[in-house]
């Protein structure tokens, strides 16, 4: 099989389920031209149209593509109203990504009326099929009363469920409910677990979380090398909360080696993302020599932890 169709299949597959390995405008595009029978290599307005027609005619899998064509502005103008339209059309039909990205148009307002009950009215048709990021989402729901009234037990019912399907989100969240004993008995040991199964996908909010977990001995023995290891794979998603712990143990040389230089870029990161550091950068810089904050000012997150 050809590696380009090949490839398509994959991203069809992926498309459909909701759950994707590619990034949505990707997924989007090549799965949107496969499931219409055109060229991957030939995405235009031309294709717009043909898929235009071929949604006019009743197929749900292209107008849930159209209704990503009109949300992302593939090959068009921007246009949430068309995208909220498309999106209509195929969740009516019982396509659950379509239903769950309708329930996102909703939550924000985003080319149809704000509403928050209809978000979660969308968000549970796709739960009920078993849509991870749907269950997800009404999980939070019900865990925040926002558009549904509040249920803890519910908001863990829906979490658990997506994240047994290996959702990282869910089960962030749900790291985040064992440890504060919110729906469930308070464990630290099995927030623990779900903070870990999060961070191994890349979850920056459980990677700072399981780092803060090593960082404090909670739940597992203290163990400030492994923290920083955490604390870095979030701040290298640019998570402020991790970019500031990290640059307390380059400060305190906890789990790293000490390094001041290292220490102002992580804080001055964080600042950029909103986070107050400034006393903690002029105490640095009084103890910096002037080569070495002119070194800091002219390096990345990602020069120090290459």
């Amino acid at each position: 099989m050809p590696f380009t169709q090949k490839f398509g299949k994959i991203a069809t597959k992926s498309f459909l389920t909701g759950n994707s390995m590619f990034s949505k405008t990707v997924l989007s595009v090549v799965a949107g031209l496969m499931l219409s029978g055109l060229s991957i290599a030939s995405a235009s307005t031309d294709n717009v149209q043909a898929l235009l027609q071929r949604a006019k005619q009743g197929d749900v899998k292209v107008q849930f593509y159209l209704g990503d064509v009109y949300a992302n502005g593939i090959d068009v103008k921007r246009n949430p109203v068309k995208a909220a339209y498309w999106y209509r059309q195929a969740a009516d039909k019982g396509n659950p990504g379509a239903q769950y990205n309708l329930g996102l148009l909703y939550a924000k307002g985003d080319g149809v009326p704000q509403s928050d009950e209809l978000a979660v009215y969308w968000w549970r048709k796709a739960a009920e099929q078993n849509l991870a990021n749907a269950q997800n989402n009404l999980g939070t729901a019900y865990f925040t009363g926002k558009g549904i009234r509040q249920d803890n037990q519910l908001a863990i019912s829906w979490w658990e469920k997506a994240a047994e399907q290996g959702y990282a989100e869910a089960q962030y969240n749900l790291g985040t409910a064992y440890h504060a004993g919110k729906g469930v008995l308070q464990n630290s040991q099995t927030a623990l677990e779900w903070y870990r199964k999060a961070a191994q996908q890349g979850n920056a909010h459980a990677q700072y979380s399981l780092g803060f977990a090593y960082y404090s001995g909670n739940g597992v023995s203290r163990n400030l090398r492994q923290a920083a290891l955490w604390f870095r794979e979030a701040a290298l998603q640019g998570l402020p909360e991790a970019l500031m712990a990290l640059g307390t143990a380059y400060t305190y040389g906890q789990g790293v080696p000490q390094n001041p230089v290292a220490a102002y870029v992580m804080f001055s990161q964080a600042a950029a993302r909103g986070l107050d550091t400034q006393n903690t950068l002029n105490a640095l810089s009084e103890a910096m020599t002037p080569e070495q904050i002119s070194q800091a000012k002219a390096l990345r997150i990602e020069d120090i932890l290459k």
